[in-house]
């Protein structure tokens, strides 16, 4: 018996820090389409729907150390090129009530974003974004 729980134990461990790893990905379906959809916007450069997601009162902490409030970073979005779509990954979500903190790898960056609702929408008011360590 003490060996069965012995060879259990450590299958039960795992399955545990998956399941934890999982819910914090976890977040509500609009709140992904939210994130989906600002990131895509991002990457085509598509000023309007990048709007649509960030909060009026948004600023940023760009990896280069300048802050940069919306109308600051929508400015210099627009001098951008399009280039293709780089999903998130290595994604934590952690969510208190109608506040979001999402972290996540994406080209080469660490970003970490406060997502909020606000009118029934979701939108970003913050972020940060560090360049990954090699």
């Amino acid at each position: 018996m003490a060996k069965a729980v012995a060879r259990i134990l450590p299958l039960v461990f795992v399955a545990s820090l998956a399941a934890t790893a999982s819910a914090r990905a976890q977040v509500p379906a609009d709140l992904r389409a939210a994130m989906e959809a600002r990131d895509r916007a991002f990457y085509a450069v598509d000023a309007a729907q990048w709007e649509r997601y960030t909060a009026p009162t948004f600023t940023t902490v760009q990896q280069d150390g300048s802050f940069l409030t919306r109308a600051e970073r929508l400015a210099n979005l627009k001098t951008q090129t399009a280039r293709p779509y780089v999903p998130r990954s290595r994604e934590q979500n952690t969510q208190r009530s109608d506040v979001v903190i999402a972290r996540f790898f994406s080209g080469g960056l660490w970003v970490l974003e406060v997502w909020t609702r606000e009118s029934g929408a979701w939108m970003v008011l913050t972020s940060q974004v560090t360049t990954a360590k090699p």
